[in-house]
Parts: structure tokens; C-alpha cells; sequence
């Protein structure tokens, strides 16, 4: 959603990831909220943090017309901040959102915890939804216009600067789902937004860069090579299954599954 519409490489992502697993944290287990209130409150963190991401740091670079690698320091300079902060803050030690055993569920032989089941319902039900917004609402439609050709809505009077902040607080909200989910599965720690990252931007190219939804059939592929090397063989090659889909797909497919190839003079 981020990368499609505004052309940034939003490696900070990993901090609002972070923030929103610290952000539930918090309300669970310090501040005593029910989960119906935390979870929104962990949401409207991570929307916050990535719309003023995108002002304070990213829109000032495009006004000056930065270079793609300035825009990618900067980010990773503000990935280092919040990586730090929540460091200091919380320790680099993994902190559990909730306790206990979590109940489960049998599919067949299939042995799921409930916070799974919740990962599936949601990534099935978020696909769809975003789907949904990119074909039918005017905010999508505004979206993937200036995804096509920035310059050319900017001239019909399309706001960019509003479009990108709402770029990066849909993106945000996605990632703090994710981050919700994960931490009420597993648990969360300081460091643990730069690998979910890498799996994504991995599912990005996988799927293809330069459309919206192709990322969807990307992690779903990246996702599925991840679990059966480790049902197969060891959690320690997840990472090496990573990087070597990467690498064939850029030797090989650089465009991802959904890209097209574009002329010279198009790119």
C-alpha cells in the first residue's frame, strides 16, 4: 500500500510494527484494559506513527526532491530511533502480552491456538477488504491514480500530500494487525519488525512491486516455502528460504509474478 502509492521503501515500518506489539503491551498488562479497548488504542498508535512519519520526514525529502537512497537512510534512521526507544523504554528481553495457555482448535490432524485461527480470519478478511477499497471507494480510486501517474493527478487537483498520509496510515493499520496478532500468539520484542520487514518486502517483489494487491499471492507463496522447510527440516533455514526465493526471483523473474515488464524509456 505504501511503496504502490508514494514510491517510498518504508523500512520505519518495522518501528510501527514494534510499537503497536508494545503499545497492547501496555494496555493489557500494565494498564489493565479489556482487549476491546487496547486493541484499537494500539491501532490508533500505529496510525499515528506512520502518517507522521510520512510528514515529518518523507514528504520534507520529496519537496526537495531526494534521492531514493536519502529517503532509504532516512528510514532506517527512523527504524534505529524507534528500535532504541522501545528498547530503553520496555529491555530488549521479549515480553508476553498475555499469560497462560491459549485454548485450540482441530482442523483434521491440524492442531491450531485460537490466536491462529485469528491470524487466518483476518488475513482473509483484510485481503478482501482491501480489495474492496482499492475498487469501489474514491479514497482507493485516488490512491491507485496517483500510484499510476503522480504528476498527472497532482494536475487534476488531486491533494498528494493527503493521499500519502493515508497511504501510510492504511499501510500502518496493517501492520499494526499483524503485530496484534503475532503478540497475542507469541509475544513481542524490541527487534522483531526488521525480519517481519524483510518477509514482506521479499513478498513484495515475490508478488510484484508495482500492484497493489500482488503482494497478497506473494506472502502467501513466501508463507507457505517458510513452513514446510521447517515442517521438513529445521526453523533455522527459514531465513536462508527467504533470501534464496529472493535471489531466483531477481535472477529470474525480477518483476514478480503479477509485473509486467516495462520498456527502457517507461522505467
Amino acid at each position: 500500500m505504501i511503496y504502490t502509492t508514494t514510491r517510498v521503501f518504508h523500512i520505519a515500518h518495522a518501528g510501527v510494527y514494534v510499537l503497536t506489539g508494545y503499545l497492547l503491551h501496555l494496555g493489557l498488562a500494565h494498564w489493565n484494559w479489556p482487549l476491546a479497548v487496547s486493541i484499537p488504542v494500539a491501532l490508533l498508535g500505529a496510525v499515528v506513527a506512520g502518517a507522521f512519519t510520512d510528514w515529518a520526514v518523507y514528504q520534507p525529502l520529496a519537496r526537495r526532491s531526494a534521492s531514493g537512497a536519502v529517503v532509504l537512510i532516512s528510514s532506517l534512521g527512523v527504524q534505529i530511533v524507534f528500535e532504541n526507544a522501545i528498547a530503553l523504554a520496555f529491555g530488549n528481553q521479549a515480553v508476553a502480552t498475555r499469560t497462560g495457555v491459549d485454548q485450540t482448535v482441530m482442523i483434521g490432524s491440524i492442531v491450531l491456538t485460537y490466536a491462529q485461527v485469528a491470524q487466518l480470519v483476518a488475513g482473509g478478511g483484510l485481503s478482501l477488504g482491501l480489495w474492496l477499497f482499492l475498487k469501489y471507494s474514491r479514497a482507493g480510486q485516488v490512491c491507485r491514480a496517483v500510484a499510476d501517474d503522480e504528476t498527472l493527478a497532482a494536475v487534476l487537483g488531486v491533494r498528494i500530500a493527503r493521499v500519502r498520509l493515508m497511504a501510510f496510515a492504511v499501510g500502518s493499520i496493517f501492520a499494526g494487525i499483524g503485530s496484534v496478532l503475532i503478540s497475542l500468539d507469541v509475544g513481542i520484542d524490541p527487534h522483531d519488525g526488521f525480519p517481519a520487514v524483510l518477509a514482506a518486502a521479499v513478498a513484495c517483489i515475490v508478488g510484484g512491486l508495482r500492484k497493489f494487491l500482488a503482494p497478497m499471492a506473494g506472502g502467501l507463496a513466501l508463507g507457505l516455502a517458510q513452513s514446510v522447510v521447517v515442517w521438513q527440516t529445521s526453523a533455522k533455514w527459514e531465513q536462508a528460504v527467504t533470501f534464496g526465493v529472493l535471489i531466483v526471483f531477481l535472477l529470474v523473474r525480477p518483476q514478480g509474478l503479477f509485473g509486467v515488464r516495462r520498456r527502457a524509456e517507461e522505467a
